[in-house]
């Protein structure tokens, strides 16, 4: 039905479709990263550096790999790094189907296979992408050595009772739909609704009106937030990480009682996680990247360091 009502909506204002599709090829350019042919799609891949352990990150909702620019430049000069766009995303495929948590790690995988990377991992995610790597934590138990949270949402968010968040939840869904029903319109583009916000790299900034205003995108979200306690209610029913698996935590200034009730639990899933407290804001990985790339490094060594006791211990 979603798909009938935008076509028709389209159809409805055509003058507007067409003038949006002239200006869509203007925007056009051509990825920073590579497609890659996988077996649930073709997705757009920034891969960079060399190194015994991989670290892979996911956005938030509604962002894309461009968001990591700053923090796979300097990551990369340590280790190997692989960002993307999930699927609808920047330069990749439109999923068909559910956008739920589950589809976003078997997404993750086949982006894995096709690259060819074999390596452990650290999974790194950001908002609602922190849901998505602790999913895939769970799938890839034995790969997985560790999981930095980068102002992470916990499952709460999106699978709850308080009526004041659903009602806020259904706002936000509708807003959404709106945008995913007028994307070739241009609606979007008029009202300056750019998916994944306004704050972007400024080497990216030739990339983000194509990212920005790419239809796909706005289906994208929208799907997401549909299928979003779909996605907490997978992460919920999971069996718990190790409590021994390093996990770094890096939070924003949000001092909304809600907020630091889901940090609180996300710090309950390890022993001893690693805590960093900022006076940013939701976007810390843009607005301090050396600090998300620091704690990274600083996980990374944990590691290496937990790998060198065991070896110890072993002889």
């Amino acid at each position: 039905m979603d798909k009938w009502i935008q076509c028709g909506v389209t159809s409805l204002l055509f003058p507007a479709s067409i003038l949006n599709s002239i200006l869509r090829k203007k925007d056009y350019r051509k990825p920073p990263g590579r497609i890659v042919q996988t077996r649930r799609g073709a997705f757009h891949v920034i891969e960079k550096g060399r190194g015994p352990i991989t670290v892979i990150m996911d956005a938030g909702l509604s962002g894309n790999s461009l968001h990591w620019h700053h923090v796979q430049e300097e990551l990369s000069q340590h280790t190997h790094t692989i960002s993307f766009d999930r699927g609808g995303y920047g330069w990749s495929d439109k999923r068909k189907g559910l956008h739920d948590g589950e589809e976003n790690v078997q997404d993750m995988t086949a982006i894995l296979e096709a690259v060819n990377c074999t390596s452990p991992l650290v999974a790194v995610g950001h908002s609602y992408g922190g849901l998505n790597v602790r999913l895939f934590a769970h799938e890839h138990r034995e790969r997985v050595k560790g999981i930095v949270l980068v102002d992470a949402v916990h499952e709460e968010r999106y699978e709850t009772e308080d009526p004041d968040r659903i009602k806020a939840l259904k706002k936000s869904l509708r807003f959404m739909r709106i945008a995913y029903y007028s994307a070739f319109t241009g609606l979007p583009r008029l009202l300056n609704m750019k998916v994944g916000g306004k704050l972007i790299a400024k080497e990216m900034e030739p990339y983000h009106p194509f990212t920005g205003y790419k239809p796909g995108a706005y289906e994208a979200v929208y799907k997401e937030l549909r299928d979003s306690q779909r996605t907490a209610r997978q992460v919920a029913a999971c069996e718990p990480v190790s409590p021994h698996l390093p996990m770094t935590i890096i939070q924003s200034n949000n001092q909304s009682e809600e907020w630091l009730r889901y940090q609180e639990k996300l710090k309950r899933l390890t022993n001893q996680p690693a805590v960093i407290q900022t006076s940013h804001g939701h976007s810390i990985h843009m607005e301090n990247p050396p600090l998300v790339t620091k704690a990274i490094l600083d996980q990374l060594e944990r590691i290496k360091a937990n790998e060198n006791k065991e070896r110890s211990v072993g002889l």
